[in-house]
């Protein structure tokens, strides 16, 4: 009976492995693309007008786990994205340093994408709601 345990592992575990490894290629599909930001809201009030002052923020995914964003008032930001399948969480780990970093729970509709913030205070305060540029 322990053989087969193993035997049964020994299989299912790669299959497993590839399931998760697809599904986690398929969410990042969906990601990968530019999205604009359309609205914040901070402890549930309609922050959009403080932090997207010129309506122009935006940013952009690329397939090799990089990301641009650009408006005002808060300029050009580079850096690299992970994203776990399981718990759709968004990591940004910002080029302009550790403070700058952040997870999201991201959650994607056709050519919408909702965030709310994770992890830290600061960042739970916010939802963030992109359209598909």
């Amino acid at each position: 009976m322990p053989r087969l345990v193993v035997v049964f592992l020994l299989l299912c575990l790669p299959a497993c492995a590839t399931a998760n490894q697809t599904a986690s290629n398929e969410v990042a599909a969906q990601l990968a693309g530019r999205w604009a930001m359309e609205t914040i809201l901070e402890n549930g009030e309609d922050v959009t007008a403080q932090h997207n002052p010129a309506d122009n923020r935006w940013v952009a995914f690329a397939p090799d786990g990089t990301f641009v964003s650009d408006g005002d008032p808060h300029g050009r930001n580079t850096g690299r994205w992970t994203l776990d399948a399981a718990t759709n969480e968004l990591y940004l780990d910002s080029d302009t340093g550790e403070g700058d970093d952040s997870y999201w729970i991201v959650e994607i509709r056709g050519d919408e994408m909702h965030w709310q913030g994770t992890r830290s205070a600061f960042t739970e305060r916010f939802a963030i709601v992109h359209t598909r540029d």
